[in-house]
């Protein structure tokens, strides 16, 4: 605590009673026991209170929850990283299947389209998409060329004059023990009777119905398909010059005419490349 002067203590004192007009004490040291608790208490404030305590800082604000969809967000499975170099690869890859897929062998047009306009009278036995029925045989998925197959693929058995032949006639018209490839094993009427369309159809109408069951439920490819056509057209032109009635012909005598037609369309190659 600091001690204030006397002289300073009286000086204070006569400059209040100035100016409250209330007198001076006699003595000094009334003077000095006056104004030093004042001195003193105004030199260094004492607190009368209690002291105050300082407020807690308020709590943080509870976080909002995460939405559900930002949650499974967050907690789903990521792509694994071998699957980033196939999908880089798909797009090549689709580039490469798209250039490499066949035309149809024929063109909507001619024989092919006369032949899907025939195949009317056979959908009823074999499905319109050649998938057979409980009283025709399964013709789609190279069936038929399994029973009918084609020497322009390489084999054997001239599956063309059998098709024809099997198509004209029917089941009541084949000879023989078996129809198509000796190795298939088709026996007529082990399933079902066959009708003959050779007195129903004209003789194109007959040919085309053959050549529209080859391609489009055989699957002969472009090349094959190609060949064929044209063996079947010069089959039409030796028919017609002949004026022969296919419902009335075996498969050996079909056989004789596509050996014909054959041997013009030889010759002709023969001749364009000489």
């Amino acid at each position: 605590m600091i001690e204030v002067p006397e002289h300073l203590l009286r000086r204070s004192a006569e400059a209040r009673a100035r100016l409250t007009g209330v007198a001076l004490p006699e003595s000094e040291s009334d003077v000095s026991s006056s104004t030093a608790p004042a001195a003193t208490a105004a030199a260094v404030p004492v607190p009368t209170g209690p002291v105050p305590i300082p407020a807690a800082a308020a709590p943080p604000p509870a976080p909002k929850p995460v939405a559900a969809y930002v949650s499974a967000a967050l907690h789903r499975r990521r792509v694994p990283v071998w699957i980033l170099p196939v999908l880089l690869f798909l797009p090549i890859w689709a580039i490469y299947y798209v250039g490499y897929l066949e035309n149809p062998p024929a063109s909507s047009e001619g024989l092919l389209a006369e032949g899907e306009a025939a195949y009317a009278l056979c959908a009823s036995c074999h499905g319109g998409g050649g998938s057979g029925t409980g009283s025709g045989r399964q013709l789609n998925n190279g069936e038929v060329l399994l029973t009918f197959p084609s020497r322009e693929q390489g084999a054997d058995y001239d599956g063309v004059a059998g098709h024809i032949a099997w198509v004209a006639n029917g089941t009541s018209g084949s000879q023989g023990g078996s129809y198509g490839d000796p190795g298939r094993g088709r026996v007529p009427g082990d399933f079902g009777i066959m009708p003959g369309f050779g007195s129903n159809l004209s003789a194109s109408e007959l040919v085309a119905v053959v050549y529209y069951e080859r391609v489009v439920h055989g699957g002969l490819d472009n090349e094959a398909a190609a060949a064929e056509l044209d063996l079947l057209e010069e089959f039409l032109l030796v028919v017609s010059e002949q004026d022969v009635s296919l419902a009335d012909m075996q498969a050996d005598e079909v056989q004789h005419i596509v050996d014909e037609a054959r041997s013009v369309l030889e010759e002709d190659l023969e001749g364009a490349s000489g």
